[in-house]
């Protein structure tokens, strides 16, 4: 059993003051609890208002991270279409050199093709002229044969046959093979030019069948540049929608992250005076719990009643016991059995404060040993270590007291049964548990 200050008590445990004293102790005692109850109420309201202004902070703060992601990618998605436009631009000029390339060729090649329908035309004239020509020298061919068949009233023969003379033969046949020479030179020239012709027509029908297809060709070329001049407009429109939408999701992303960062500078501020708040209130619980503890002082001298001593330490342990869901009587009890009130006892086995907790219980709990003096702290780590022995045995009172004073492995180890050992501490805070509940 953790080592103890032995308190006295006499009949029903009140020790009445005379007179005057206890009058003006009441009444100094009255303003301590009131002003107690004024710091625990505004305490808990500072600690409530401090929670939420560190929900509040660390909300922004989420939602801050979340604005610098969505900024990080709104820039990246800038940065993309800055780069996609960039190329665009790029592939743009290339097709702009190529469409000039392009352009420049189509050029020439109407060009060519004009010189090449001047050329159609003047072969076509040429080739008609030289038709006419041709039928002309056929005509005047077929007109000196008729003539001579008209001169020679026979024909050839006759005409050589008629000479009076030699010389006469000869000179006809002489006249006869000019003008058949002549003839066959004629007819040689105008094959020779129908077979031209000829030739001159098939070259000229290729070369309007070229002209066509050259044509044709020109005309679906122009199409496929206009089409990709058209394709080229849209995707530069679309990529400056883009780059626009992405500039705009940005600047209202760093808008609003300006806003949080000022909403989390507010909230700091807050916070901030909430600790000083609280740190004005700590000091205060701190003289409060001096002025308690001179009170307990009292009580052990003589000086105060139990009743007293109950009333002074209730608005100091009421908050913190209700955090646990623990009755403050039950607390006052245990702490009443355990130190006397005594935030400075320590006992043999190394128990620390008001409710003697053990440094390794502490640790077990996450609460430094080194806290263990401040008799806030105490309080914390005891009712906390008090409500794990009342879960473990089921709510049963008395072995969670048991386990408290020896442990719970000793009550487990006696069957879960009360220690032997323990039984006195049980009944006494059992006692004054009752007591307290009274009041």
């Amino acid at each position: 059993m953790r080592g103890k200050i032995a308190l006295a008590l006499a009949g029903s445990g009140l020790l009445v003051l005379a007179g005057p004293v206890a009058m003006v102790y009441g009444a100094s005692l009255q303003q301590l609890q009131q002003e107690e109850s004024q710091a625990q109420t505004q305490l808990a309201a500072e600690k409530s208002q401090y929670q939420q202004t560190q929900s509040a902070i660390n909300q922004a703060q989420q939602q801050i991270q979340g604005l610098n992601q969505s900024l990080a990618k709104d820039q990246a998605l800038v940065g993309s279409a800055n780069q996609q436009i960039s190329s665009t631009q790029a592939q743009m000029q290339k097709t702009q050199a190529l469409l000039s390339t392009t352009q420049s060729q189509l050029t020439r090649t109407q060009n060519e093709l004009n010189v090449t329908e001047a050329n159609y035309q003047k072969t076509k004239a040429l080739l008609q002229q030289t038709h006419n020509s041709l039928i002309k020298e056929t005509q005047l061919l077929k007109g000196q044969l008729q003539l001579i068949e008209e001169r020679g009233s026979i024909g050839y023969l006759d005409v050589l046959l008629g000479a009076h003379s030699f010389g006469d033969f000869m000179s006809r046949l002489s006249l006869l093979g000019r003008v058949a020479g002549q003839a066959a030179s004629e007819v040689n020239v105008i094959k020779q030019e129908e077979a031209q012709q000829t030739k001159e027509k098939a070259s000229l029908k290729a070369e309007a069948q070229l002209l066509g297809e050259t044509q044709s060709s020109l005309a679906a070329h122009q199409a496929l540049l206009q089409k990709e001049r058209n394709m080229l407009s849209q995707e530069e429109s679309h990529q400056m929608v883009l780059r626009n939408q992405a500039v705009s999701a940005s600047q209202n992303a760093q808008a609003t992250l300006a806003q949080k960062k000022q909403a989390v500078a507010s909230l700091q501020n807050q916070q901030a005076q909430i600790y000083q708040n609280m740190s004005q209130l700590g000091a205060k619980i701190s003289q409060i719990a001096s002025q308690i503890q001179s009170l307990l002082s009292q009580y052990n001298q003589g000086t105060l009643s139990r009743h007293q001593l109950y009333t002074a330490m209730l608005p100091l342990v009421t908050p913190i016991a209700q955090q646990d869901n623990l009755p403050p009587a039950l607390v006052i009890a245990v702490i009443t059995e355990e130190s006397g009130g005594n935030a400075g006892a320590i006992s043999s086995t190394g128990a620390i404060g008001l409710m003697q907790l053990e440094p390794g219980t502490a640790q077990v709990l996450g609460i430094p040993s080194s806290q263990l003096s401040d008799p806030r702290e105490n309080l914390i780590a005891g009712c906390l270590y008090l409500r794990d022995m009342l879960n473990m045995f089921g709510g049963n009172l008395s072995l969670a007291l048991s386990a408290y004073n020896a442990g719970p492995g000793a009550v487990q180890a006696n069957g879960n049964q009360v220690v032997p050992a323990t039984q006195g501490y049980v009944n006494n805070v059992e006692a004054l548990y009752a007591m307290y509940s009274q009041w």
